[in-house]
C-alpha cells in the first residue's frame, strides 16, 4: 500500500513539488509499517471523506436519468438511421439515385454518439469515485475506523446543488 495515502488524510501532511508529501512532524517521507502511531484525523479527514463520498452517491443518484438519456438518443439515432435506409430502398425502387438517404443515415450517428458517448463518460466517472472512495476505505481499515454518512441532497439553484451530509465516525484515536 502507498503511504502517502496515510498522509492524504492526515492534518500533518506537509507538501512539496520537489520532495512529495512528508510529515509535518518528523520532516521526513512516511515511514511506517501498516499504520502511522502519529495520524492525526481531523478537519482534513472528515471533509476529504465527506467529499469523495458526497461525489460518489451523486453520481449514483444519476444512474436512473444516464440510463434513459442513453434509451432515448439510442431509439433516436436507430429511428434516423432506418428511415433513411426505408427511404433509400423506397427512391431505389421508384428508380431515383439519390445521396440523400446516406446523408440522413449519416446524420443518425450523431444521436448513436450522445447516447453511446454520455453512457461511456457516466461509467468512468462513477468508476473513478468508487476507486477514491475504496483507496480511503481501505485506509481507514487498517485503522479500524468506521463510519457513517447521511448524505442529503436539497434544491439545485442556479447549477449550484445543495448538500447536508452528517458524518458519524466510529474508532478515532
Amino acid at each position: 500500500m502507498d503511504l502517502t495515502r496515510h498522509c492524504e488524510l492526515c492534518d500533518n501532511q506537509k507538501t512539496d513539488l520537489k520532495i512529495g508529501t512528508t510529515c509535518g512532524l518528523t520532516d521526513r517521507k512516511p515511514e511506517f509499517n501498516k499504520t502511522c502511531a502519529k495520524i492525526k484525523l481531523t478537519d482534513k479527514f472528515e471533509n476529504k471523506l465527506k467529499s469523495v463520498n458526497i461525489e460518489y452517491e451523486n453520481f449514483k443518484r444519476k444512474k436512473t436519468l444516464t440510463y434513459i438519456y442513453f434509451a432515448v438518443f439510442l431509439v433516436i439515432g436507430i429511428a434516423v438511421i432506418v428511415g433513411g435506409y426505408m427511404l433509400g430502398k423506397y427512391a431505389l425502387n421508384s428508380r431515383v439515385i439519390s445521396t440523400v438517404p446516406i446523408i440522413i443515415m449519416g446524420v443518425g450517428l450523431a444521436p448513436l454518439g450522445m447516447a453511446f458517448g454520455t453512457l461511456n463518460k457516466y461509467r468512468q466517472d462513477i468508476g473513478a469515485a468508487k476507486y477514491k472512495k475504496d483507496r480511503i476505505d481501505e485506509v481507514l481499515n487498517e485503522y479500524r475506523i468506521e463510519y457513517n454518512i447521511n448524505i442529503m441532497f436539497g434544491k439545485e439553484i442556479h447549477g449550484t446543488q445543495e448538500v447536508y451530509a452528517d458524518l458519524k465516525t466510529k474508532g478515532i484515536r
